[in-house]
């Protein structure tokens, strides 16, 4: 499996945010999407507060990615398989995906959270996907 990049053009969020699935939770909201590689983003924007608060919230976002679910090769590859098969043979990305593209976008309530609750969220909401 390789590493993962960072998503960074107007037009990959757009797909995300337009064909991919979400997940609302308390502390953020989670957007997936099988695509042909593996990319992520965090997302802060300024309803969450100033800079040192956007950043804490990206934060602390990040971390619970790289210690969470998403950061074990298996169960992102058993995320994949079961969106694909979910979507049908309209997805966006088809049915021969090899990877899943990944947006993370803080809510305010992830101020006031350790980073224990954001991952344990995290994690909650990736379980919820799976069902």
């Amino acid at each position: 499996m390789t590493s993962w990049r960072s998503l960074s053009r107007k037009s990959d969020f757009h797909k995300v945010y337009e064909n991919g699935v979400k997940k609302v939770g308390r502390l953020l909201v989670v957007y997936l999407l099988p695509a042909d590689d593996m990319a992520r983003a965090v997302v802060a924007s300024k309803k969450i507060g100033n800079a040192v608060c956007r950043n804490r919230a990206k934060r602390l976002m990040r971390e619970a990615f790289r210690l969470g679910d998403l950061g074990r090769p298996d169960h992102v590859m058993g995320i994949l398989k079961r969106q694909v098969s979910a979507s049908g043979p309209s997805a966006a990305a088809g049915n021969r995906a090899e990877g899943l593209w990944v947006v993370l976008v803080a809510r305010r309530r992830i101020l006031e959270a350790s980073s224990r609750e954001v991952r344990d969220e995290l994690d909650t909401l990736l379980r919820q996907l799976e069902t």
